[in-house]
């Protein structure tokens, strides 16, 4: 059962930060699917905490869980105590950023186990394409996010400015 609920929740995830992540940033319509990612995110990896077939107990994936539930309480803790926290935006981009990137390479993963040629693939060449598939999409994310970052947090003001940017600045 666990399994059938962790496979919903990682769809909706998957479009739900998608479309996140290609839309305006802070209208309602991001705010509303944010928070609709937040709760499939949680839904998913509370799913994956009580999934215990690959090992029978607990094993990386279920560190992994927990890495990506704290990544996205970060993001929005970021949101929720914006006042208090200098550079809340950047941070919050960074932290819903990489959850997303997480999710990304997890289900590429789960792919080369679920699905039948890519599990061949996987056989054929020593687990070398999943790692690949996941190097590839961490730098592909890494281009990605750091790339658009200045772009879309600069419409925000100081509060999303990249702390790192900003230091550079001063010197």
């Amino acid at each position: 059962m666990f399994g059938a609920l962790h496979a919903i929740f990682g769809v909706m995830s998957l479009l739900l930060g998608g479309w996140v992540f290609l839309l305006p940033k802070g209208t309602r319509l991001h705010v509303g699917l944010g928070w609709g990612y937040v709760a499939s995110m949680v839904c998913l990896n509370g799913s994956g905490l009580c999934i215990f077939r690959l090992t029978g107990g607990l094993n990386l994936f279920h560190g992994l869980a927990v890495a990506s539930l704290l990544m996205v309480t970060a993001g929005v803790l970021q949101v929720r105590y914006r006042t208090r926290i200098r550079h809340w935006l950047w941070r919050h981009y960074h932290y819903m950023a990489w959850s997303y990137v997480g999710l990304v390479a997890a289900t590429g993963n789960e792919a080369f186990v679920r699905v039948s040629f890519l599990r061949r693939l996987a056989a054929s060449l020593a687990a070398a394409p999943p790692l690949l598939f996941s190097a590839l999409v961490l730098a592909g994310a890494a281009a990605v996010i750091f790339s658009k970052q200045r772009r879309v947090l600069s419409r925000y003001g100081r509060g999303g400015a990249d702390p790192v940017a900003a230091a550079g600045a001063k010197e």
